[in-house]
C-alpha cells in the first residue's frame, strides 16, 4: 500500500509538471485527477488469505482533437447587432469539414486510452457522402424530432441538434456552429456501427494494458460531461467545458471572443477513465465517488 502510494504521489508530480510544461493551467484543470476507490486482490491458500491493494485512480484522458474547418472562410451575412464576429458576412446555413486525430498526449497521464496520438478516427472528405448529405442518419428519428438529441435546451437554448450528422448547421454564431460540428464528429467516432466512415474510439468496456485494469468511458453524451467533455483550443485555449451552455440573456453570447479570424476551430475531446494497478489474486473492487463529477448544461 505505501507503495503504491509512493508511486500515486510520484506520478502525479509527473503530471503536474508535465502540465505546467506542455499544456497551461486550463489543461490541468480538464484532468480531474483523484482516487475514485480501491482494488482488493486476494490470494487464498490452506495456510492463510493475501491481501494487495491499489488504488482506483479517476481522471479524463485526452483521446482525440476534432478540428473543424470553414471552407468558405468567414465570409458569410452575420446580424449586424451582433458584436461576436470578425465579420459580418455570412449566413445562418454553415458548412464546414472536419477531422479527428489522436491527441499528443493521450495515455500519457496515468490510466492508458483508447487512442494513439496523431493516428487518424475521421475525415470528412473519406466520409463525404453521408457528411454532406445525411445518409442513413436522415432516416434516425433525432434527425426530424424537435428537441430529440439537441445541444441545449430545446427550444429556448439551441445551439444545434445533433442528427443528422453532417457537416451542415443553421446557427448564426460561428463557434457554436463549430461545437456543434466537432460534437457530432465525437458521436459517430466514440460508437460502433455508425453509417460513416470512420474508426471508433469506444474501445472494450475494460481492458488491460501497462499492467493496470482500466475502465474505458462510453459514448459520448450531449450536455453533460459523464462520457467526457471539451476543451476549445483554438483560436484561444480555454478549460474544459459541456456545450450547450445558456446564453441568452448574456450580452456577447457564449460566442463572443471566440470567433476564429480563418474560420478554423480546434476542440480537444477528453474522457473519464478510471483504472487501477494489477496484482495476483481474486479482485474485488470498492469505489469511493462517482467518476466523473457532473456537470450539466441548463
Amino acid at each position: 500500500m505505501k507503495a503504491t502510494l509512493r508511486r500515486l504521489l510520484f506520478i502525479a508530480f509527473l503530471c503536474a509538471n508535465l502540465v505546467a510544461a506542455q499544456t497551461s493551467a486550463k489543461q490541468y484543470e480538464c484532468i480531474q485527477l483523484r482516487v475514485v476507490g480501491v482494488c482488493i486482490w486476494i490470494v487464498c491458500t490452506p495456510f492463510g488469505c493475501d491481501i494487495d491493494v491499489t488504488l482506483k485512480i479517476g481522471h479524463f484522458n485526452p483521446d482525440v482533437m476534432v478540428t473543424v474547418m470553414n471552407p468558405q472562410g468567414v465570409d458569410r451575412v452575420e446580424d449586424p447587432k451582433r458584436i461576436d464576429t470578425f465579420n459580418r458576412n455570412h449566413n445562418n446555413l454553415i458548412y464546414q469539414d472536419a477531422l479527428a486525430v489522436g491527441h499528443p498526449l493521450t495515455g500519457l497521464i496515468y490510466c492508458p486510452s483508447n487512442t494513439t496520438a496523431a493516428s487518424p478516427y475521421f475525415s470528412a472528405q473519406l466520409d463525404s457522402p453521408s457528411w454532406r448529405w445525411g445518409g442513413l442518419d436522415a432516416l434516425n428519428p433525432a434527425s426530424w424530432v424537435p428537441g430529440l438529441r439537441e445541444i441545449g435546451r430545446w427550444p429556448l437554448n439551441k445551439w444545434g441538434n445533433i442528427y443528422p450528422r453532417t457537416g451542415w448547421t443553421i446557427q448564426h454564431a460561428q463557434p457554436k456552429a463549430a461545437a456543434v460540428v466537432a460534437h457530432r464528429v465525437g458521436d459517430i467516432i466514440t460508437r460502433d456501427g455508425q453509417p460513416h466512415v470512420y474508426r471508433s474510439i469506444l474501445g472494450e468496456p475494460v481492458f488491460v494494458e501497462d499492467n493496470k485494469l482500466t475502465w474505458s468511458p462510453g459514448s459520448l453524451i450531449e450536455n453533460s460531461n459523464e462520457e467526457g467533455w471539451w476543451q476549445p483550443t483554438s483560436p484561444k485555449m480555454e478549460q474544459c467545458l459541456v456545450f450547450g451552455e445558456n446564453d441568452t440573456l448574456a450580452l456577447r453570447g457564449w460566442g463572443g471572443g471566440r470567433v476564429s479570424k480563418t474560420g478554423d476551430y480546434v476542440h480537444a475531446l477528453w474522457r473519464p477513465y478510471t483504472c487501477c494497478e494489477i496484482d495476483d489474486g481474486a479482485l474485488v473492487v470498492i469505489d469511493f465517488m462517482p467518476f466523473p463529477t457532473p456537470v450539466i448544461t441548463h
